[in-house]
């Protein structure tokens, strides 16, 4: 068995639930509200699991029946002479290239092995180490890594790397230039290949040094940016948060096909038959650049299997646009009779799994769930499950719930327009071709794991989720003749999850069925997409999502201007009235309902509203949430810097900044980011920044505390920003750069205000107090009394 492309150190986590944002804000609200509350009025009082059954009735392709088959009828049908196992590359992973993904197929069940999307735009973003290309690495005899596998367009393929090649010795040279060599390393095994690989960085170059057929090799690659794995072997994302548990990990390919029955069959003979073919070679017929033709003969039930992959080439106009429909490749599964008599048979046709699992230690992912009202509440996993029926609305199903066998079989009868696995950015999605849209050709949909399930509760979100697309019995008729043989036809995207790019693709070239709705905001959609709109407009013009955002506070806080600057004066206007307002409070003290009346007087008289201070906020409410929804969904946002890409920190503005890896300082939950202290494998500046901010604001806008109380409640303020800051300390980079951009604003807007000017001495004239202070509550006169006592008794 070949060796696994090998991750760099396990980082990541789960991440808390999408209320953990509505929790912010409310805490937000919670905090401005007592701020207010220390100026303003003081209130007058204080399952059964039926998951599969047997084939579902329903209409047949052919009407007339046929006579059972005896299982071990297979007469004189021979077997094929036995495959050798290999890796068929389809496609191109070279970024000028005109394929947009290169497909990794393994005929060692028949099925796809990994997808990697060729486009600059789209980089692994966990994996920082340099690129030379899946390898498909074995310990070579007597020493040295046998390469198994070169697919086009990759460094090695660039450099000259073949298949059958021997590495014996690397050099990762410090850059491309002529520049002094690291040392030599001896390659030993396979390992030693991927160890030195996870070393490399972008932009490097190595040398690698063997044989090839009994000549020394000697060759250079340079290395480039980790493409995306659209399609990868689980235990690569099961590697990034529980390494221990991926050295055991069982994967599995994509788009494998299983028997569900065959007429005449006994049960242990269709799942002997299943069993050759995942587990054995199939025998390649043909194959080029963008297609392959793999064949599975299976002579006790007197059936082949034959299964067709196809890439498709983007148009040399069309390559720099990311909308263009050629994000996709076809499937095509071929059952053939191979006896005299007919036989009905149905199949199964897994779909796509390996999807990435991206972010997982911050990353937040909701969905349409199932309708309801609290169906589109919450959080879903990394991975879901997406389907939709002609004429029917797209449900999703999150992993945890397909882990958990809770999702029952659909369709029975209806005809299915799409179902296929949903991620944060990307998706894929299994398109049957049908001449009509609503001919039924599958008797039924289930979402199931495709691998073992994580055994852990807080890793429901990471489930390695995918569908099954289960045939109509079929019957087939006696071999040579017409109707010996059925194909079903599937167009797979395999894509992101751009919204142009979702319209062009629809089942049955029917508009009102098309990928679109895959792509969802959440409640807040109505205010994501103008802000989308409004950072795709600056990004054009400065072409820098950063600023972009920054033009976005700038014209949001421009356009708020008049309110925030009378807010900013009601303020300045409450620290001016505060030694009014404690001292109506200490003459009113038993007496609440003439303490407000009075502090209602004085505000008239002072024209100050004290609920004045809450409108921005609530202007600013779905700015913050469609900003927030705007960056977990936009996939032009993932990805996008502030600075460059060359550097981690701020190189994705829909992730946290990154500014300083702890990981190996930390425990692995808390590099999991799971719970409220699980912080993830980096140590966050912004956040720290926003909260800095927060409290200057406070302490700007905030009197000097006069009295216990206000003390307290100060304190209380300070504490509840500390903890704002644990909640924000994972939120994306770009949203804390709207906070920070827009507390600067506030700030600046607070300087050009005059200071407070409460009354000379501290204290206010009677002739502008509302309430007089009887003779007996002043301090002052009461001394100057007794000092008139004593001195008259001394003259005495």
């Amino acid at each position: 068995m070949d060796i696994q492309q090998r991750r760099p150190t396990p980082r990541g986590g789960q991440q808390p639930q999408d209320q953990r944002f509505f929790l912010i804000l409310l805490m937000s609200l919670g905090i401005f509200m007592l701020m207010n509350s220390m100026f303003a009025p003081a209130p007058v009082q204080e399952k059964p699991d039926d998951k599969a059954a047997d084939i579902v009735e329903g209409p047949q392709r052919d009407a007339e029946a046929e006579p059972d088959i005896p299982a071990d009828d297979a007469g004189t049908i021979e077997d094929d002479a036995p495959a050798r196992a290999e890796h068929i590359a389809l496609g191109s992973v070279d970024p000028a290239g005109a394929y947009r993904m290169l497909l990794t197929v393994n005929n060692v069940g028949g099925a796809i092995e990994r997808v990697e999307l060729s486009s600059d735009n789209f980089r692994d973003l966990d994996d920082r180490s340099g690129y030379l290309g899946q390898l498909a690495l074995t310990d070579a005899e007597g020493g040295g890594a046998l390469v198994n596998y070169v697919g086009p367009g990759t460094p090695a393929a660039e450099a000259g790397l073949q298949v059958g090649d021997i590495i014996t010795q690397g050099i990762i040279n410090s850059s491309a230039s002529s520049s002094p060599a690291s040392k030599e390393q001896p390659i030993a095994d396979a390992h030693d290949l991927l160890r030195l690989l996870d070393r490399a960085r972008p932009r490097q170059t190595i040398s690698l040094i063997g044989n090839r057929n009994g000549d020394d090799l000697s060759l250079t690659a340079k290395l480039r940016r980790q493409p995306l794995d659209l399609m990868r072997p689980e235990a690569e994302n099961v590697r990034l948060h529980s390494p221990n548990l991926a050295e055991e990990y069982a994967s599995v390919p994509s788009f494998v096909v299983r028997l569900k029955s065959v007429s005449g069959s006994n049960a242990a003979a269709v799942v002997e038959a299943n069993r050759e073919l995942l587990e054995e070679p199939w025998t390649v017929d043909q194959r080029d650049d963008e297609a392959v033709t793999l064949r599975q003969r299976l002579p006790k039930l007197g059936l082949e299997v034959v299964k067709r992959f196809t890439v498709v080439q983007t148009p040399e106009a069309e390559r720099k646009n990311e909308a263009h429909p050629s994000y996709h490749f076809d499937i095509s599964v071929e059952l053939r009779n191979l006896r005299t008599e007919s036989q009905t048979v149905a199949y199964e046709l897994e779909g796509p799994n390996g999807m990435p699992i991206e972010g997982f230690w911050f990353a937040n992912k909701i969905g349409r769930g199932d309708g309801s009202f609290f169906g589109d509440w919450g959080s879903f996993g990394l991975r879901d499950v997406v389907v939709r029926f002609v004429d029917d609305r797209l449900t999703q199903f999150a992993s945890s719930t397909v882990a958990d066998g809770d999702v029952k079989p659909m369709g029975q009868g209806r005809p299915l327009a799409f179902a296929g696995v949903d991620s944060q950015y990307f998706a894929s999605i299994v398109i049957p071709r049908k001449a009509n849209l609503t001919d039924v050709r599958t008797a039924e949909v289930r979402a199931e794991l495709a691998t073992e399930k994580l055994p852990n509760s807080d890793q429901s979100r990471w489930q390695n989720v995918t569908v099954v697309l289960e045939s109509e019995p079929t019957i087939l008729g006696a071999v040579e003749s017409d109707s010996a043989s059925v194909t079903d036809d599937y167009r797979v995207f395999a894509g992101p999850k751009l919204p142009e790019l979702l319209q062009a693709y629809a089942a049955g070239d029917d508009p009102n069925h098309t990928l679109h709705d895959v792509l969802y905001y959440g409640w807040f959609g109505w205010a994501a997409k103008p802000m989308l709109w409004l950072l795709h407009t600056f990004n054009g013009l400065v072409g820098n999502y950063g600023i972009a955002i920054i033009m976005l506070t700038v014209c949001v806080r421009g356009a708020m201007f008049p309110i925030s600057r009378q807010t900013a004066k009601n303020m300045v206007k409450m620290q001016e009235l505060k030694p009014e307002i404690d001292r109506i409070a200490e003459r009113y003290k038993e007496d609440m309902q003439k303490r407000s009346q009075a502090q209602q007087e004085l505000f008239r008289k002072h024209n100050y509203n004290p609920a004045a201070g809450c409108l921005p906020l609530f202007i600013q409410l779905p700015i913050f949430m469609g900003l927030y929804r705007a960056l977990a969904v936009d996939v032009e946002l993932r990805q996008a810097p502030l600075i460059s890409d060359a550097i981690r920190f701020c190189s994705n503005l829909a992730a946290p900044d990154m500014f300083l890896d702890w990981s190996a300082y930390m425990p692995q939950w808390m590099n999991n980011g799971v719970g409220i202290f699980g912080f993830g494998p980096y140590f966050n500046l912004l956040p720290l920044v926003t909260v800095a901010l927060f409290l200057l604001q406070q302490k700007m806008f905030m009197p000097e505390p006069t009295n216990d109380q206000m003390r307290m409640q100060q304190q209380m303020m300070k504490y509840m920003m500390l903890f704002m800051g644990l909640m924000f300390f994972k939120v994306p980079s770009g949203l804390c750069i709207y906070f920070i951009a827009s507390s600067l604003w506030g700030i600046a807007e607070r300087k050009m205000l005059p200071k407070p000017t409460p009354p000379a001495g501290g204290a206010i004239s009677p002739k502008t107090s509302p309430v007089k202070t009887p003779p007996s509550s002043n301090g002052a006169a009461k001394a100057k009394a007794a000092a008139k006592r004593a001195k008259g008794k001394k003259r005495k």
